[in-house]
C-alpha cells in the first residue's frame, strides 16, 4: 500500500492526481547540475594538467561557479522570510559555497598541490546530492483530488500533507501564461470559507482538467450528498469483482469531463448534456 492510499479515509477514493510540470523540475536541477559537470570538470582538468596556469584557470572556473549557490541562498532567503526558517531555507547552498569558494581560492594561490583534484572531485558531490534530492523532492510531490477532499503531498521522508474539504471550496482561479497553455501547465488558487488549508498549487500539469476534475466531484457532492462518492466494494484478491449496478465516483467523474469537453467543443447539445449526465447520476 503506498503513503496515498494510507491517508485516504473509508470509502474514500482518489479522482484525479498530478504533479508539478516537469519544466519545474527542470529549473530546479538545471543549476545543480551545471555545478556538478562544473566540479567533474575542474577535477578531470587538475587530473591531467601539466603546470600551474591550468590548475589556476580551474580555480578561476570554481570561483565563477559560485553564482549558483549565491542564487540559493538569496531564494532561500526571501522564501525564508515568508515562512520564518531562513536559516533552514539557506544552510544547504551557504554550505555549497563555502565549499566552492575554499577550493576555487586554493587553486588559484596554491596551483602547486597536486591532489586538488581528489578535492575538486569530493566537491562535485555536494551538486550531486543536491541533484538527486531535486529529483526525488519532484517525484514525492503530488496534488490530488479525491472524492472528499483537495490533498497536496509534499517530503522525502518526512511528509507534508495539507488538505481542503470539497464542500469548503468556494472557487477556483486558473492562472496560464502563453507559454504555460502551450505547455499544458499553470497554477490553480484554491478559495476556501477559511484561511487554512490548501491554497495555491504552482506550475502543475494539467491544470484545466484538474480543475474541472475539481469542479465536477464538487458538484456530485452538492447534488448527491457525501454517499455518492463512495466506491463500489473491492473484490478479494484473486476473485472477480461482484456484478453491481453503481459505477465507483472515480469513473464517473472522469466520463462527466468528457461530457463537458464534447459540451465545450460543440458536439452534444445542453439538453443532451443534461440528459447524459442525469444517466450518469442515477448510477452511482
Amino acid at each position: 500500500m503506498g503513503y496515498i492510499e494510507k491517508i485516504l479515509g473509508d470509502n474514500e477514493q482518489v479522482i484525479y492526481r498530478t504533479h508539478q510540470h516537469p519544466i519545474v523540475f527542470l529549473q530546479r536541477i538545471a543549476g545543480w547540475l551545471f555545478a556538478f559537470l562544473v566540479f567533474v570538470a575542474v577535477a578531470v582538468m587538475l587530473l591531467v594538467a601539466k603546470n600551474d596556469d591550468v590548475r589556476f584557470a580551474a580555480g578561476v572556473v570554481a570561483l565563477c561557479s559560485l553564482i549558483l549557490p549565491v542564487y540559493a541562498i538569496v531564494k532561500g532567503w526571501k522564501q525564508g522570510e515568508e515562512q520564518g526558517n531562513r536559516l533552514k531555507q539557506i544552510w544547504w547552498p551557504l554550505l555549497a559555497g563555502v565549499l566552492i569558494l575554499a577550493v576555487a581560492l586554493t587553486l588559484m594561490l596554491k596551483p602547486d598541490l597536486k591532489a586538488m583534484w581528489i578535492v575538486a572531485a569530493l566537491v562535485a558531490l555536494v551538486p550531486l546530492l543536491e541533484l538527486v534530492r531535486g529529483i526525488l523532492d519532484w517525484l514525492n510531490e503530488r496534488y490530488i483530488i479525491t472524492s472528499r477532499r483537495v490533498i497536496e503531498i509534499r517530503g522525502i521522508f518526512n511528509k507534508l500533507v495539507r488538505d481542503s474539504a470539497l464542500e469548503k471550496v468556494n472557487d477556483v482561479e486558473l492562472k496560464q501564461s502563453l507559454v504555460g497553455r502551450l505547455l499544458r501547465y499553470g497554477t490553480v488558487e484554491i478559495i476556501t470559507g477559511s484561511d487554512v488549508g490548501v491554497s495555491v498549487f504552482h506550475r502543475i500539469s494539467n491544470p484545466v482538467k484538474f480543475k474541472r476534475a475539481m469542479l465536477n466531484a464538487k458538484e456530485l457532492i452538492h447534488t448527491r450528498g457525501l454517499d455518492a462518492t463512495f466506491p463500489a466494494p473491492a473484490a478479494p484478491a484473486g476473485q472477480a469483482a461482484a456484478p453491481s449496478a453503481s459505477v465507483p465516483a472515480g469513473n464517473i467523474g472522469d466520463r462527466l469531463i468528457e461530457l463537458t469537453e464534447l459540451r465545450q467543443k460543440g458536439t452534444i447539445s445542453e439538453a443532451e448534456f443534461q440528459a447524459k449526465r442525469k444517466e450518469l447520476l442515477d448510477q452511482l
